[in-house]
């Protein structure tokens, strides 16, 4: 549920086989792609900072509310999924129909 979501961090979920990250920041609650566009990554265990995440493995920051890279070489902008918490509290996120390639998928777990 949002309740269940701490301000400022990031918490991993699959949904319908999709890798999707979710970041509470204040009220908001932002839904990205679990895959640094780098190096594969996961995103999880990043650290939440400013409204962006920074990739545990190389660095790389992204804004959270946009996906946009905001630093790293040939980098490209994170997937953002639509969002919406129901009137009971739970979080629903829109990822497309069709199952996720090997693109979207993270081949490394992050760092512990």
């Amino acid at each position: 549920s949002a309740g269940d979501l701490a301000d400022q961090q990031g918490v991993a979920r699959i949904v319908n086989d999709w890798p999707v990250l979710l970041v509470r920041q204040g009220e908001a609650v932002h839904a990205l792609i679990n895959r640094c566009t780098h190096a594969a990554s996961a995103l999880d265990g990043g650290r939440v900072r400013r409204g962006t995440i920074i990739c545990p493995l190389h660095g790389a920051r992204f804004q959270i509310a946009t996906g946009k890279c905001l630093g790293g070489q040939n980098y490209k902008d994170l997937t953002v999924f639509s969002v919406r918490e129901t009137a009971d509290g739970w979080v629903e996120v829109a990822v497309p129909d069709e199952k996720p390639g090997p693109e979207h998928l993270p081949v490394r777990s992050s760092p512990a």
